[in-house]
């Protein structure tokens, strides 16, 4: 098959148009007539991942984050975004990516990440411009029945590898309601989430000052990070290429979080 026709089939999903003004979602480099029989999916582009992709032969990576963000006026091998670039071209290897528009997508990273905590009724917290679409950013759903919070705790661990976070705000004693922001958190949401008032929000990067408004409105958050929230894009977006194209090789590639959690410094 062509790249165009994987490209197509992503962007019908998460159509472009949804991303963000600051983002580069789409394709990187590379050819849309190129043939592609096998790719890589990852969340970030890095030399790890390319020589990955070149050792099994891939000819395409499709990443969550895109490995460039703004526009360049030098190439140089001695920067991040240049020794990628120069990776990929010089192995014949095209980068794709899908990232604020695969937030926004209705069956997006929230989406997953909702049906895999097992909630019921899930939403969009902040609608796009046509809310009957689907799309929009963020999500939150709830449980039939409460949970304790520590059974929470192991369906964090257990289905999304969420094992260590910081938090914020007075531990629930029973889950009912849950946020889910993935990435990064944005203070824009705060009105929606005191629509929605949730028991628990999950999200990444929560800065100092944010947390002290969450917290000043009885929010209670789980900061988990911004590679442990958005990993799922690996898992999810490998088994849906697989049933849309059964004659792709698929192969996945999580690396690991750049951030490491240390108890204690000697």
């Amino acid at each position: 098959m062509k790249l165009k026709d994987i490209m197509n089939w992503i962007e019908e999903i998460a159509p472009l148009h949804l991303q963000e003004s600051y983002d580069n979602s789409g394709l990187i480099i590379g050819d849309e007539d190129q043939v592609i029989d096998k790719a890589v999916v990852c969340l970030d582009v890095d030399k790890a991942v390319l020589e990955y992709a070149r050792e099994n032969g891939a000819k395409l990576v499709i990443s969550h984050h895109p490995c460039v963000f703004w526009p360049l006026k030098t190439f140089s091998p001695k920067s991040p975004e240049g020794s990628t670039l120069y990776s990929a071209i010089n192995h014949g290897i095209a980068v794709y990516s899908a990232h604020t528009n695969f937030d926004s997508a209705r069956g997006g990273i929230g989406d997953m990440i909702c049906r895999e905590l097992g909630l019921d009724g899930i939403s969009v917290l902040l609608p796009g411009s046509s809310p009957e679409s689907g799309h929009g950013t963020g999500r939150w759903g709830s449980y039939r029945t409460p949970l304790p919070f520590r059974d929470f705790l192991g369906i964090l661990g257990g289905k999304l590898g969420i094992r260590s976070m910081r938090e914020v705000g007075k531990r629930p004693g029973q889950v009912s309601r849950v946020a889910v922001l993935n990435g990064s958190y944005d203070n824009s949401y705060v009105d929606e989430l005191l629509r929605v008032n949730p028991d628990i929000l999950l999200t990444g990067d929560l800065k100092y000052h944010d947390a002290l408004v969450l917290d000043h409105h009885g929010i209670y958050v789980m900061d988990a990070g911004h590679y442990r929230t958005e990993i799922i894009f690996v898992r999810g977006l490998s088994g849906m290429l697989k049933k849309a194209f059964p004659d792709l090789e698929v192969l996945s590639w999580e690396g690991s979080d750049i951030f490491k959690v240390v108890y204690s410094i000697d």
